[in-house]
């Protein structure tokens, strides 16, 4: 038997036979993470005020999905899918639990219900059923029994003479009955007179206002004394959502608040709703200082193409990717009051190498006061209203459960706001599946990082709320094997929270000085030029000066490499992976900036599920693509341990494309670090390979691994 989430119920709730027990039991005690898992449904199964699952929308299941799972009577693909999400949600996790065991109370102990229980129940209703005459369903030996031992426990004695107000069992019956009557009349009452005050006739709601014309308020209305004043509690208003429209098509950056009354959002759930497809004006592009370069691309999907939004109080328009470049802060004001600033990092400035460029989503929205699509990077969300809170809802990709996720942001008061990030990486883990939709790919791991910036905010994405404060709180986590993580008080601050990081190394500074440098240089070329010859000028210009560096110092300058980085940063940040893996494939490319490129590959495939079969697409789905495409990928724990993996890796350093010599070499030099001795270059002759392969094979030899070990088991992995 295997040791399933379903069978880990059984288990809990003694539902398996002695042997089944016995051998799950085993495994049970052999497995760390089954351990935990138990603990973790019997907390979760006691813990309060725990909401329950949605039946739509991001993380809702369907009950009969429910149901059929725990009958067994779903595929293994879904399955998987259900212990999947069961696994990366609490609220999941417990519903299931707490299912299984009332399922098992049910069917183990049936409930009988004794023939004088059903002559009470049937004596409250006047109905067929209580006519003395009917007769009813002949009772069972076995509840004849039990009514007779219940009779004789209770001490009841039902007298032959004995008039109706003279047994009190009749009286509270009596009693109840007309109790549950009263009750289920006035629920009546109230139904009808809701649905009345939802739809009501047109007729009425007229005299309605003329009666309401001729009683004035203000000349009815009775004065408040001070006593009252001060004792009785203010009445809460309707809230506004500013709703923007566009003044005058042809005048940019112009937009006309209407407000539109709705009820208080702060107090409830606002619903979940697909983001809204339409294509329109939205806000404005805030134009930085003039000592700063801010690069915000705007997708066209029609032509697949990027243009660049520079102009003062441009409009910004939704379902448009906007993608800030790296090095660029672009503010984005909403007519709602609310801003939005994509921050693209420059890792030398601010010390954080967790993301690059910021890509985001802009979406209508009736209610919220902003509605967006975080697709990577940072952005800062701040509020400017000052008659309420501002809510915002970012919505983020889910590879765990193949879905929309999301999390609605309240801010508390002008001035509030909010760094959100998203981050993401290949699992060391997870090989590359050629199926994408085996059930056993989870996709990359996501990390959401929500961090008050100024004053507080409070999140809730269908879990209880969490409170941040830049002062007590500041962050919340949500890991995407993990489910939130909250309170993170052992999640250090970022540096760059308090400003730009100081340094001590030189070199550190020139790095700094130099990635500025070339940020500005591409901002200043894109001034002039469309975004996909600007960064080809870029590149080409960082190649014809490493050409001339080698040529004369065999050796690229920090100012040459720097302006390469950029170049291939932006690249990857409009998702051109074509123009990456040409440059990675080709020989010209100095090792240097094939290194570059190899990792910022690596990172590109784990910004997003989808991103391996999209480079596969791009290479053409063919067998050597895919291998390729995995290549790319980590060696997982598993393939660190079979000796075949290393025989595979360096019989691959003498493959004839140049690409897999690279990424061989580079898990072999990982893997094994001894072997970064051994004199390899990848465009060297084809001897010099063959003799690298040969000192491999003696360091390695067939059948085995290498001699100085291979990595541990990560227990956090």
């Amino acid at each position: 038997m295997r040791l399933t989430l379903r069978t880990l119920l059984a288990y809990l709730d003694d539902m398996l036979e002695p042997l089944q027990t016995k051998e799950i039991g085993a495994k049970i005690a052999e497995s760390e993470q089954a351990r935990e898992l138990m603990e973790r449904i019997k907390q979760v199964t006691r813990r309060r005020r725990l909401t329950t699952p949605t039946n739509s929308g991001p993380g809702g299941i369907d009950p009969n999905t429910i149901a059929e799972y725990l009958d067994s009577e779903v595929t293994s693909e879904t399955a998987a899918e259900v212990e999947q999400i069961c696994l990366a949600s609490d609220v999941h996790l417990a519903e299931l639990a707490s299912c299984h065991q009332i399922l098992t109370l049910v069917l183990r102990e049936p409930a009988l219900v004794p023939p004088s229980a059903k002559q009470r129940m049937i004596a409250l209703v006047k109905g067929p059923e209580a006519i003395p005459s009917r007769k009813g369903w002949p009772a069972s030996k076995q509840e004849l029994d039990l009514s007779s031992s219940m009779e004789l426990e209770s001490g009841v004695s039902h007298l032959a003479g004995a008039g109706p107000f003279g047994n009190r069992n009749f009286l509270l019956m009596v009693g109840g009955g007309v109790l549950i009557a009263c009750l289920l009349i006035g629920v009546v009452w109230q139904i009808l007179r809701t649905l009345q005050v939802s739809n009501p006739d047109p007729k009425e709601n007229q005299v309605a206002q003329n009666d309401a014309k001729k009683n004035d308020p203000k000349k009815t209305a009775t004065p408040i004394s001070d006593d009252k004043k001060k004792t009785e509690p203010k009445k809460k208003t309707a809230t506004v959502t500013p709703k923007v429209e566009q003044k005058n098509p042809e005048e940019k950056g112009s937009l006309l608040i209407t407000n539109i009354p709705i009820k208080s959002a702060e107090t409830q759930e606002i619903a979940y709703k697909p983001a809204d497809e339409k294509n329109e004006k939205v806000g404005v592009f805030i134009a930085p200082p003039a000592k700063e370069f801010a690069v915000l691309l705007s997708a066209n999907p029609r032509e697949n193409t990027w243009t660049r939004i520079a102009g003062k109080n441009e409009a910004v328009h939704s379902n448009r990717s906007l993608v800030s470049l790296p090095g660029s802060k672009s503010v984005i004001a909403l007519g709602s009051q609310v801003e939005v600033t994509l921050w693209g990092n420059l890792p030398e400035v601010t010390l954080d190498f967790l993301s690059s460029e910021s890509r985001v989503t802009l979406h209508p929205h009736v209610t919220l006061d902003a509605d967006l699509t975080l697709d990577r990077g940072k952005i800062i969300v701040r509020s400017t209203r000052k008659d309420r809170n501002a809510i915002v809802r970012v919505r983020f990709d889910n590879p765990m459960l193949r879905e929309e996720t999301y999390v609605d942001i309240t801010l508390h008061g002008p001035d509030a706001a909010v760094v959100v990030e998203r981050f993401s990486a290949l699992d060391r883990n997870e090989p590359f599946f050629e199926n994408p939709k085996d059930p056993l790919r989870k996709g990359p791991t996501v990390v959401m990082r929500l961090l008050a910036l100024s004053k507080s905010a409070s999140l809730r994405s269908g879990q209880p709320t969490h409170v941040i404060d830049e002062k007590n709180q500041p962050i919340v986590e949500w890991h995407s094997r993990r489910g939130v993580i909250s309170p993170a008080h052992q999640t250090p601050l970022p540096p760059w929270v308090q400003g730009t990081p100081p340094l001590k190394a030189d070199s550190d500074k020139v790095a700094r000085e130099k990635a500025l440098h070339a940020h500005r240089m591409l901002a200043s070329i894109l001034d002039k030029k469309s975004v996909k010859i600007g960064l080809a000028e870029l590149s080409q210009q960082a190649q014809d000066d490493a050409s001339r560096e080698l040529l004369a110092d065999k050796k690229i300058l920090p100012e040459t490499f720097a302006m390469w980085r950029h170049a291939v940063r932006c690249t990857m940040a409009i998702d051109d992976i074509g123009s990456l893996y040409e440059d990675f494939s080709q020989e010209r490319t100095p090792m240097p900036i094939r290194s570059l490129l190899l990792i910022s590959i690596h990172q590109w495939l784990g910004l997003h599920r989808d991103h391996n079969y999209h480079m596969l697409e791009m290479l053409g789905k063919k067998t050597v693509s895919m291998k390729i495409v995995g290549l790319f990928h980590k060696i997982s724990e598993d393939q660190a341990r079979d000796p075949e993996t290393y025989q595979t890796l360096i019989e691959g350093l003498d493959n004839n494309l140049l690409s897999i010599r690279v990424l061989c070499h580079w898990h072999l030099s990982a893997l094994v670090p001894a072997g970064q001795a051994i004199p390899y270059d990848p465009t060297g002759p084809r001897l010099m390979r063959e003799e690298a392969v040969q000192n491999w094979t003696r360091l390695i030899p067939p059948g085995s691994l290498p001699p100085i070990g291979v990595p541990k088991k990560d227990k956090k992995g």
